[in-house]
């Protein structure tokens, strides 16, 4: 296997697009043209995200589609070089229509941490780990 890459639905991919751009993910170049869906890359790592219309990725899924004002179908987690990275994302989530509904903080006394949902409702984390403080066992 070469890359994974994340799809996850979106209600209006221009919004959509517009907030992943406002938040500082890179759009992929690869689909920089296109108009039926959007794409970026994330992390120096170049993880893929894609963004499909619901009607359009809808037709090859099994199932119906998650509800998110209902139900949640998964959590990303995104990695941090710091604290102040993460205040600082927190802050940029909210002005581009984000949702935090975890504040920054410190959770086991090794993980800083900010929860957020995108415009469609997904789930994300973005964490800086404290491997020094990580308990041992």
């Amino acid at each position: 296997m070469k890359s994974i890459w994340l799809n996850l639905p979106v209600k209006n991919l221009q919004k959509s697009k517009a907030f992943f751009t406002a938040i500082g993910f890179r759009e992929n170049p690869i689909h920089a043209n296109a108009d039926h869906l959007s794409s970026f890359l994330i992390g120096e790592h170049d993880f893929v995200l894609m963004l499909f219309p619901e009607k359009e990725i809808g037709k090859w899924l099994p199932n119906t589609i998650t509800d998110t004002s209902t139900s949640n179908e998964l959590l990303i987690n995104i990695d941090a070089d710091s604290t102040q990275e993460i205040d600082a994302f927190a802050q940029t989530v909210e002005k581009a229509g984000g949702t935090v509904y975890e504040r920054p903080q410190w959770v086991e006394g090794w993980m800083y941490l900010c929860s957020f949902t995108d415009l469609d409702g997904h789930c994300w984390n973005v964490l800086y780990m404290d491997m020094d403080k990580m308990p041992k066992g």
